[in-house]
């Protein structure tokens, strides 16, 4: 899912380089739009119930009218007992709906109906894995709660009315029964929906029939996919439609199905087609689209983003980032769906680093934007994880700032620390595991897969950046150590004190003056004041930590001890000194500026006089380098604090 963000404001840095593309980060506005959630909370558990049936078919029957907030249908469940002896099936469903009345097969059933539960009592008590069937009629509003699970809206000059769901991650129950669980996917699904003659529905799976009759339109959709509960929805309005093609190799074809505004049409059709080169490149990256049988697609809707509702993603725009972000819902959130919210970064990180990856290798101009404006989002604040340890808060959930950004760099540092080749093996090994597969999964499971591929443990790893907080904030000191030899010493602070240290491999680049050459090292950090020793054939006079933006991090200070040869020779008395020590120079010579290093090159004092007398009492006992710039060089001397 897609929602807004103040990622806005650090997306304007780029917009006079990239003015066209004003659109192409709508990915990134992921909170604001449903800001109004950001204050609620859930009550919702899911039921222990639930465990005890497995779905294996939903047959969804509704009447809608987008011009009217009410919902009426009849829902058809097809479930397992899971247990030696199922004496009763439950539903979830809001108490601001009404139950009409309850049929297990063709029998009428005795059933409660409180505390957003459906509770039915079976004529007959099942086996283990016995087949059975419960049918819901109902009707009513869908409650309002805020969390935009069933809304009606307009759009266009003659504000045409719309209606569409968005269920995740706990409104399914407030406009149909349901079971509302991240444990038991639905098998199969047909959803049927009658609306006025003048409205089309977009929905799961492949269009199958469309009938009017008596003014009536009854569209039916059949989906043969296991789809999770809050993937499933509907979308009524006046749509017009047309398809895009990818051609396989093969020469099968995947239809890309859009439902959009008449008004937005030409638009749309400008800026779909896109996807077919997208979906080409999550192909080759990850694997085979996952519901190549039936369809992908994009239907429009009143809302500022984008949900990834299984084979039909809902847009608010049809953007670069939101299609490319939507689209690969479908490997990661929908095929392989997380387990629990409080993994939630398997679905909305999965997704954004794809979207991101969209950047690198087809819209390659926008990569170095993504991933600055990713990184400085991360670090608007110090703390958060990417685990969500609250998943009654909506707003923490769906964080734009740590489920989405941080799950997606925490990917990308992935791959700087076990490489290409082992990363996207890793991927591609997580999306093949039919354990996975049509069904839930966890952040153990990936982790597993990315282990294998690299052949290593990750623990401290996804310790640091899973479940700690922060980021690490580096600083260094470099200088010549022998002839074609730098010394670079390199520390770390961190930003909040659940991590400690970071230990992570650092990509630094080296300079020349001037920036006419160049090399880049990769420094194995596992310790402060850790030192390096890298082969150069250029003096070093210039530092840079991370350029290319693989890590999360900052950069607090790089000092380079000089290596300018001295002009004239000098002495500094008293050495061995306790207190204070002064520069005996020749007195034509006027001293601008005094800097002091210690012997792992760290400057320990400035001093900006034209003075000669300085105090070194504030020092600890030990050698240190002073070097004295004046008009016509710099001097340079060791001398010894005691």
């Amino acid at each position: 899912m897609i929602r807004f963000a103040n990622i806005l404001i650090l997306f304007c840095i780029c917009l006079n380089a990239f003015a066209q593309e004003d659109e192409v980060f709508i990915s990134d506005k992921i909170a604001l739009e449903e800001s109004r959630n950001f204050l609620l909370k859930s009550n919702f558990i899911e039921s222990q119930n639930n465990n005890l049936t497995d779905f294996v078919y939903q047959r969804m029957e509704w009447q809608v009218d987008p011009a009217i907030r009410f919902i009426s249908g009849k829902v058809t469940t097809y479930f397992k007992s899971k247990t030696e002896s199922l004496a009763s099936v439950e539903f979830d469903l809001s108490d601001s709906l009404t139950v009409d009345s309850v049929l297990v097969g063709n029998n009428s059933a005795t059933f409660t109906h409180q505390n957003n539960k459906i509770g039915i009592e079976l004529p007959q008590s099942l086996a283990f894995n016995q087949l059975d069937s419960v049918s819901v009629f109902y009707h009513g509003v869908p409650p309002s709660s805020g969390f935009g699970s069933f809304e009606t809206s307009s759009h266009g000059a003659e504000f045409t009315p719309v209606l569409w769901t968005l269920s995740e991650p706990y409104g399914a129950m407030e406009w149909w029964p349901c079971k509302q669980s991240l444990t038991d996917k639905i098998d199969s699904i047909d959803v049927i929906v009658t609306s006025p003659e003048q409205y089309k529905t977009a929905s799961n799976g492949i269009l199958v029939s469309e009938q009017v009759t008596d003014s009536s339109r009854t569209m039916h959709w059949k989906h043969r996919f296991p789809i999770a509960t809050y993937l499933v929805a509907i979308a009524v309005t006046n749509y017009e439609s047309y398809s895009d093609y990818l051609v396989q190799e093969n020469g099968d074809s995947i239809e890309i199905l859009n439902y959009v505004y008449p008004e937005d049409l030409e638009n749309a059709q400008s800026k779909t087609p896109v996807t077919v080169e997208i979906m080409q490149l999550y192909e080759n990256l990850v694997g085979p689209y996952p519901f190549a049988a039936e369809k992908y697609g994009h239907a429009q809707f009143g809302w500022g983003g984008g949900m990834e509702h299984q084979t039909m993603s809902f847009m608010g725009n049809f953007g670069y980032g939101l299609i490319a972000h939507e689209l690969a819902h479908q490997w990661f959130g929908d095929y392989i769906t997380t387990k629990s919210w409080q993994d939630i970064w398997l679905n909305e990180g999965f997704a954004t680093y794809l979207t991101g990856l969209s950047y690198e290798n087809i819209e390659t101009d926008w990569w170095p934007v993504w991933k600055q404006v990713y990184s400085d989002q991360v670090k608007q604040e110090p703390d958060g994880a990417v685990y969500v340890t609250d998943t009654t808060s909506v707003s923490r959930i769906f964080s734009s700032r740590l489920s989405y950004a941080k799950g997606a760099y925490l990917l990308h540092m992935l791959r700087w620390v076990i490489g290409d080749d082992d990363f996207f093996q890793g991927l591609k090994n997580y999306f093949a595991d039919s354990a996975v597969a049509n069904g839930f999964a966890s952040s153990e499971d990936v982790i597993k897969h990315f282990e294998l591929a690299a052949d290593t443990s990750l623990t401290e790893f996804f310790n640091d950046w899973l479940y700690g907080e922060g980021y690490p904030v580096y600083s260094a000191n470099f200088k010549t150590a022998d002839e074609g030899k730098t010394m670079i010493t390199l520390s770390q602070t961190t930003t909040h004190e659940s991590v400690n240290f970071f230990e992570m491999p650092v990509p630094v680049r080296l300079y020349n003056s001037g920036r006419t050459d160049s090399l880049d090292v990769r420094l194995n950090h596992t310790s402060n004041q850790q030192n390096f020793i890298v082969e150069t054939d250029f003096h070093v006079a210039e530092l840079v930590i991370d350029p290319d933006l693989w890590l999360l991090s900052e950069t607090d200070a790089i000092v380079g001890v000089p290596n300018i040869p001295t002009t004239q020779s000098f002495q500094i008395f008293p050495n061995p000194a306790n207190t204070g020590i002064t520069l005996i120079i020749p007195t034509e010579i006027q001293i601008n500026n005094i800097r002091v290093f210690d012997m792992q090159g760290n400057e320990v004092k400035r001093i900006y006089t034209p003075e000669t007398t300085i105090s070194v009492a504030d020092l600890p006992s030990g050698t240190y380098l002073l070097h004295a710039e004046h008009s016509s060089g710099v001097f340079s001397s060791k001398f010894i604090k005691h």
